[in-house]
């Protein structure tokens, strides 16, 4: 891995200071991000909710909201279908909030992901009819779902579909389609999460019922949770959304993720981050839609009962527990049967009937992450009926490479970096077969991502200071990554250690007679540096320990070399 430093562009920083006092850190980092003008960094730096884009330049948004108020106007219920993860979660929880809010009869419902599979299936057409519903709206799904609501027009359905992932050849025939990344839609903001279309959804509502924006404040703590754990591009709306949903979080939020927070033991306000959202509350949030109901995450993100809202977070907990003793079972058999494949194969398959298909994109995440190849996992039940679930790298994109083999699968939905599907397990062989066939013949490369840095540091710079400054630029995820420094030429002081089951490390470095203490998640492999009594260099960001109230210094390694 090439670790490449930026350029510093002494003319341009001291153009754009001359404009806007900021420090020189701040605007060479921005400069890097291809924020390069005055009016692009004030618009990124003052995160006003006025900046959010009109909900109705989103193609479909005036249909959809005329038939909304139709049915609000007439009492008639609304039937609410989302997807069983933390976005799909959110998103049925805000547009039920939203037009339960505006007088509208909601009826949220999310599919049992062993029973019901992903996406609009019958139980859910049956349960709409079943309770008066004429109008479905689907939440962070449906867009790939042409036949299923093709049968069911006939039954007397309006199909809404709320969708981001990626449109297939065949739009469904739904009455319309809220999806940014649909054809011919001028929305300017391509990436929003499926929450943050339900999301504009509300917000179109709201303007057209109230002529305000009143709602949005109301919910846009949960349209934060969706976005922040989904891995979307925090830039534009989604940065907005977050950074706002985070500042409503910090002072009055719901019920609901306040139960979470204390769940998952986020005891300060500082601790309200996206890093913590997506490895402390989304497995919580996860572990129902895994293991099995999220019908309980719709219940605690929509209720304003405190009581109920601790019985299902202690409910949550163990949901929790028993989703990582099967996990850590599963794991090791699929490792076990992965360093069996040949190296030279390109893509790992693995298929076991006994696998939990609520586990199944966990282990294909971790196989492809120790082995560095594309992996999918496929599980079936007794009645073979077949989940898989893919992860891929950069450089091979698993949609592309599933989407010609289409016609195996029973459901199918993803991007270039994960995918999803159902399969029965008579098409298995064939499916296996084309497959190979095809990766074989297709020319991809895996590509090794260097590693992109802000610039150097020296001990003696890491301060209060420094860190405030950093922040600026928050809220940080993909597509606004956290800054990224490298620190050279250090001293091992004591005796690394090897924490976390093996996998992490925490040892500290000295620099002119400075001392930090350094933290590597996941680089156990780099032990090896550390005990030779060489001078290493370490690349990452700077951060606050809180631990026990005492807050200290520490670097978050995600490099580490020997110096040269």
């Amino acid at each position: 891995m090439k670790w490449i430093f930026p350029s510093l562009e002494s003319e341009k920083i001291k153009e754009i200071q001359d404009i806007l006092d900021l420090p020189t850190q701040i605007v060479n980092i921005l400069l890097q991000r291809k924020i390069d003008k005055p009016r692009l960094i004030k618009d990124f730096l003052s995160l006003d909710l006025s900046m959010l884009h009109d909900p109705f330049l989103m193609k479909g948004m005036d249909v959809a909201v005329e038939r909304i108020i139709k049915n609000i106007k007439k009492r008639k219920p609304i039937f609410i279908l989302g997807d069983y993860d933390v976005d799909g979660t959110s998103a049925t929880s805000l547009l039920f909030l939203g037009i339960k809010e505006l007088g509208g009869m909601v009826i949220p419902f999310i599919p049992n992901r062993e029973f019901d599979g992903h996406g609009i299936s019958e139980r859910s057409i049956t349960k709409a009819i079943d309770s008066g519903a004429d109008l479905f709206i689907t939440c962070d799904c449906g867009i790939n779902e042409s036949s299923i609501i093709k049968k069911s027009k006939s039954l007397g359905l309006d199909f809404i579909i709320t969708d981001h992932h990626i449109p297939g050849e065949n739009v469904p025939e739904a009455l319309t389609i809220l999806n940014p990344k649909q054809k011919e839609c001028g929305y300017p903001f391509k990436e929003l999460s499926g929450s943050g279309v339900a999301f504009k959804l509300v917000s179109a509502l709201d303007l057209k019922l109230n002529k305000s924006n009143f709602l949005i404040k109301k919910i846009i703590d949960i349209a934060a949770l969706g976005t922040a754990s989904d891995l979307v591009s925090l830039t534009g709306e989604n940065r907005l959304i977050v950074h706002h949903g985070f500042e409503k979080i910090k002072s009055n939020s719901c019920i609901g993720i306040k139960t979470l927070i204390h769940a998952t033991n986020i005891k300060n306000l500082d601790e309200i981050n996206v890093s913590n959202f997506n490895f402390k509350i989304a497995p919580l949030i996860n572990a129902a839609g895994r293991m099995n109901d999220a019908n309980i995450i719709v219940d605690l993100l929509t209720t304003e009962n405190p009581i109920k809202a601790s019985q299902i977070g202690n409910r949550l907990i163990k949901e929790n527990k028993k989703r990582q003793l099967i996990q850590a079972i599963a794991l090791k058999e699929a490792f076990s049967i992965a360093a069996l494949i040949d190296k030279e194969t390109k893509l790992i398959l693995l298929k076991n009937d006994g696998w939990h298909p609520g586990i199944i994109g966990i282990i294909a995440a971790k196989i492809k992450n120790k082995f560095k190849r594309p992996s999918i996992i496929i599980t079936f039940d007794q009645d073979g009926n077949g989940n898989g679930s893919a992860r891929s790298l950069e450089g091979f994109n698993i949609y592309e490479i599933l989407t010609p083999l289409k016609d195996y699968f029973d459901s199918f939905g993803g991007h270039p970096f994960a995918a999803g599907f159902t399969i029965q397990k008579k098409n298995f062989a064939l499916f296996k077969k084309d497959l190979l066939d095809h990766v074989t013949k297709t020319k991809f490369k895996i590509v090794e991502k260097n590693l992109i840095l802000d610039g150097k540091l020296n001990l003696n710079d890491i301060n209060h200071q420094f860190i405030n400054t950093i922040n600026y630029l928050a809220p940080f995820g993909p597509g606004n990554l956290k800054p990224r420094f490298a620190l050279e030429k250090l001293s091992i002081i004591g005796n690394p250690k090897i924490i976390g089951n093996g996998s992490h490390l925490r040892f500290q470095v000295k620099q002119n007679q400075k001392v930090i203490d350094v933290v590597a998640f996941g680089l156990s492999e780099s032990y090896r540096y550390l005990i030779q009594g060489k001078l290493i260099d370490i690349a990452g960001f700077p951060e606050i320990n809180n631990w026990k109230g005492k807050k200290r210094f520490q670097f978050n390694a995600q490099a580490i070399r020997l110096s040269i």
